[in-house]
This record gives C-alpha cells, sequence and structure tokens, in this order.
C-alpha cells in the first residue's frame, strides 16, 4: 500500500489532475489514483493552502498531473508514459529538496496509508 508522507503537502501550492474518462490508452487509472491520494481529507490537512483540482476533459487528451510549487515553478508529469511511484518519488525529492533550499524543516514521522 503506498502512502503519502505528512511533509508531501509542504511547498507545494497547487496541484491539478487532468484527463479523459474515456481515453483508451494507459494512465487515465493513474491519475485518477493520485488525485484521490492527495484530495483525501487527511491528506489535505498537511497543507490546507494547496489547491488541489480535477479537470475532467472530453477530447481524448493525455492524462496529466501538474504540480505548482510556493516558488512558482510548475512541473508536469504524464502517467501515460511514467510510473505513478516515479511521479510521487520525483514530486517529493523536490518538495523536499525546495524546502531543504528555504532552510524550512519537513516535518517527517507520518504517514497517511491509502
Amino acid at each position: 500500500s503506498s502512502g503519502i508522507n505528512a511533509e508531501y503537502g509542504q511547498g507545494i501550492k497547487e496541484i491539478k489532475v487532468s484527463f479523459c474518462p474515456f481515453d483508451r490508452y494507459a494512465g487515465t487509472g493513474e491519475a485518477r489514483t493520485y488525485f484521490n491520494k492527495v484530495a483525501n481529507e487527511m491528506a489535505r490537512k498537511s497543507n490546507p493552502d494547496c489547491q488541489i483540482s480535477m479537470d475532467v476533459k472530453h477530447d481524448d487528451s493525455e492524462p496529466l498531473i501538474t504540480i505548482r510549487y510556493d516558488d512558482e515553478e510548475e512541473k508536469t508529469y504524464t502517467p501515460r508514459t511514467q510510473l505513478i511511484h516515479h511521479i510521487e518519488r520525483d514530486i517529493s525529492l523536490t518538495t523536499r529538496r525546495k524546502l531543504r533550499e528555504k532552510d524550512i524543516p519537513v516535518h517527517y514521522g507520518i504517514e497517511y496509508r491509502y
């Protein structure tokens, strides 16, 4: 079972997940799973100021996960071509690096399970 650490939400300003439910290709299920991980009540409590949104499209477009950090840098991930655990790991490593660069303590020790 995968989890999101409590520090995960720190340093992230916005999370956008978009997908087409009728997409015949891989990635839509992963995008939905990721959204459910970050949008539930426990995960939202780790960063109540983070805006989390889902954009359901009807144009057969590729599923995307877009992260906007507090410093306004934006990174977009494509679950169709990237494994979800690689995406989650990159987001976590990027977030930790950015917090470390600003000397912001990262809250360790709590992990929410899904």
